[in-house]
């Protein structure tokens, strides 16, 4: 026994020494890594863009940070090297950069002007961007108008900022006024009435757009409007009796205006002198404006309703419309609505009150049907005034209204005014049932029946299902009297509910169509208990390898029909799970058995795995099945994952190991093969202290870890790597050496 002890420590000795050393390398390569790199400062510029002032010209300065540079070899430009020295292009005062004027005025001329400089020094380069600026001209006001009534020169006031003068002005049509036609005194530009604007300024509205253009900075515009007192009618609408026709007048003030040049009707008819006449009121301020009936109203407007538009143009302004409608009274028809009863059909009235119209020339239904003269009568009631509207039951309405709801719309034109509706309905007593709604129980199936009341219907024509099956009269569903108006509507569990093959909370939808009225529904819901499991979360531990079970409580299911993980794999009944009952009819045993599933699916912590349990009816269940995460070996070292070691050895494995690629590989090695020789150690319960003992160095070593400052981690590693070689020194002439014992 004493030897086999040693030849066990003199094996597991050299596994925990080789541990050690690539724990303690780990942790020298993860503090290694938070040493401080100091980078090489270049040279630089502040600020890397300024402003040259058009009206207050002056050098331009930044500052320079030498860095590792020691003095500037050129400053160049688009176009060449810059000349350094006082009276040249720049000059460098100690760590300041100076842009002289002499080259700035030659080089920025205009508002928005950029030069891009680039600055080599020594060692490295800067870029600094200088751009010119300045107060652009202006005028006030922008806009001014040009009185037709009253025409006169236009002014506006010039704001000069970096201009000096005016060196062109061009109008929108791209002529440039002359000397004659504009002029610029001081500040002050003007614009003359009759050398140029009256020319080009001739109704009100017309408009020119000037464009202002300067020695410098952009130019400006000046938009100058002509205006006027518009000619105006009132009113603008009229109406024309085509009872009692007459010419129609309206009133025209002139405004800036002095005649009507045309008037054009809405058809682009251009009426005649003997159509219509302008007739003064106050000589230059109004007119009368009279349209003639006979020459042009009487043959424009024929019907109520109809209307001209009158387009009435004058020598200067805006045209001028003149609205003129044709009146009258519309027929009426009294009531517009009638129903039709299809228990007791008879012929449909109204009356209609003629006004204007004096008969009717054609009824047409809403679907585009002209009723003949024998479809309908007008009888007359009091001549010229009014009469009666019959429509026959048995010669149209009969053919046309055949169901519930059916409706007839008669439109009824008349030889004068707008057309009349007469709507006839179909009206009737809908068809219900009673309930609407049905249980079908799995655990006890059973017909599911309801009552109809027939109101008008008299039968059922068809009953169909929501998967579109139609229903076959006594083999899926029964209709049994009661009385005349009613019956009971039977749906037969065999052979059509137990067919549709329902689940629980599964619902069929039975549309009634009846001879006469409204489809009814029928709603049919299948009833029942889930199926349950508890747990629904289990762990699985891969070192004892054990299988997992849970409880599954039957209620209106019979059976696992189907097991799959969520890798879409379909587990096999009897190779990697066993249902075993606990009460039949009640509950089982659900076991998800180690040796043949589990054992090749969960191999390392923190793996999880989720099974989809689902059942001949009812409700899918998912078990859960997780490792836990654990220290293989310093738990079975220790006994519990709880120890204070084994927390101290997460807390390093956590800050060290896992936030580096090479520690996340040795965890993962250390996860895939430290189960078997935690299986090992829990087997042999004498090797527990061994192993703990081989494990101090490890845990103070983390202890050391989290729990150091840098400084002192720094240290640390120096003296860990002496430990390193020690031991290395130690292993290799230990094994020179040979076993000790034999």
């Amino acid at each position: 026994m004493e030897k086999e002890v040693k030849d066990l420590m003199g094996g597991k000795s050299r596994i925990i020494t080789q541990v050690f050393c690539v724990l303690v390398l780990t942790l020298s390569l993860s503090l290694a890594t938070a040493l401080p790199v100091v980078a090489a400062e270049f040279p630089s510029i502040s600020p890397t863009t300024a402003e040259y002032d058009l009206d207050d010209p002056a050098e331009v300065m930044t500052t320079i940070t030498w860095g590792i540079a020691s003095n500037i070899v050129a400053v160049t430009d688009d176009e060449g090297n810059l000349t350094p020295g006082l009276s040249k292009d720049y000059i460098v005062l100690v760590k300041h950069l100076v842009i002289l004027n002499t080259y700035l005025e030659d080089k920025l001329t205009d508002i928005g002007d950029s030069v891009e400089l680039i600055i080599k020094f020594d060692v490295g380069a800067a870029t600094l961007t200088i751009t010119a600026i300045g107060t652009q001209p202006s005028i006030s006001p922008t806009t001014a108008q040009y009185d037709l009534d009253d025409p006169v020169d236009v002014e506006t006031t010039i704001s000069w900022g970096i201009a000096t003068s005016v060196a062109s002005i061009v109008d929108d049509d791209g002529h440039t006024l002359t000397s004659s036609q504009r002029s610029v005194t001081g500040t002050d530009v003007t614009i003359r009435s009759g050398a140029y604007l009256a020319g080009k300024l001739k109704d009100i509205g017309d408009e020119v757009v000037l464009t202002i253009n300067f020695n410098r900075g952009d130019p400006a515009t000046f938009t100058i409007t002509a205006i006027g007192t518009q000619p105006s009618i009132s009113p603008t609408t009229a109406q024309y009796n085509i009872d009692s026709p007459a010419d129609v007048n309206t009133t025209i003030t002139w405004g800036t205006a002095s005649s009507v040049a045309s008037i054009v009707d809405g058809d682009g008819h251009t009426l005649t002198g003997t159509q219509y006449t302008v007739t003064p009121i106050t000589a230059g301020v109004s007119a009368s404006l009279t349209i003639r009936s006979t020459q042009y109203l009487a043959g424009k407007l024929t019907d109520i309703g109809d209307k001209v538009l009158l387009t009435i143009k004058f020598n200067l302004g805006d045209n001028a419309t003149f609205e003129i409608t044709a009146t009258g009274v519309n027929a009426v028809v009294s009531p517009q609505t009638r129903d039709y009863d299809l228990d007791n059909p008879a012929d449909a009235k109204t009356t209609i009150t003629w006004n204007t119209a004096t008969s009717v020339t054609s009824i047409v239904d809403n679907y585009g049907h002209t009723l003949t003269g024998t479809e309908y009568t007008v009888t007359p009631v009091t001549p010229g005034v009014s009469a009666n509207l019959t429509i026959p039951s048995s010669l149209y309405l009969a053919g046309k209204l055949t169901n519930i709801g059916d409706k007839v719309v008669l439109t009824i034109k008349f030889d004068l005014g707008a057309d009349a509706t007469f709507t006839i309905t179909a009206i009737g007593i809908q068809p219900r049932i009673s309930p609407q709604t049905k249980e079908y129980d799995l655990n006890n199936p059973s017909n599911a029946a309801t009552t109809i009341t027939w109101g008008t219907a008299t039968a059922i024509v068809s009953i169909v299902d929501n998967d579109h099956y139609t229903l076959i009269k006594d083999a899926d569903y029964t209709v049994t009297a009661i009385n005349a108006d009613s019956a009971t509507l039977t749906i037969l569990a065999e052979p059509y509910l137990e067919g549709k093959h329902m689940d629980i909370g599964d619902s069929v939808v039975l549309t009634i169509d009846f001879n006469v009225g409204v489809d009814a529904t029928f709603t049919i819901t299948s009833m029942g208990i889930q199926p349950s499991m508890s747990p629904v979360t289990v762990d699985y531990d891969v070192i004892d390898r054990n299988d997992v079970a849970t409880t599954i409580t039957w209620g209106s299911a019979a059976s696992v029909v189907s097991i799959v993980d969520d890798s879409g794999y379909l587990l096999a009944a009897g190779m990697h799970y066993a249902v075993i009952p606990i009460t039949p009819g009640e509950s089982a045993n659900l076991t998800i058995l180690s040796s043949t599933y589990l054992s090749g699916k969960l191999r390392s912590f923190g793996q999880k795995l989720v099974l989809t349990i689902g059942f001949d009816v009812g409700r899918d269940a998912t078990l859960t099945i997780t490792v836990p995460e654990v220290c293989f070996i310093a738990t079975a070292a220790y006994g519990t994952p709880m120890a204070e070691q084994i927390q101290i050895l997460r807390e390093f494995r956590d800050e060290y190991l896992l936030t580096n690629p090479l520690g996340q590989a040795l965890v993962d090695l250390y996860y895939r093969v430290s189960p078997p020789v935690a299986e090992f150690i829990t087997g042999h319960p004498s090797l527990k202290p061994v192993v703990r003992a081989g494990l101090l160095p490890a845990v103070a070593m983390s202890a050391i870890a989290v729990n150091t400052t840098p400084v002192e981690k720094i240290v640390i590693v120096g003296l860990l790597g002496l430990v390193v070689v020690a031991v290395a020194v130690w292993a290799i002439r230990r094994r020179g050496r040979g076993p000790e014992y034999s």
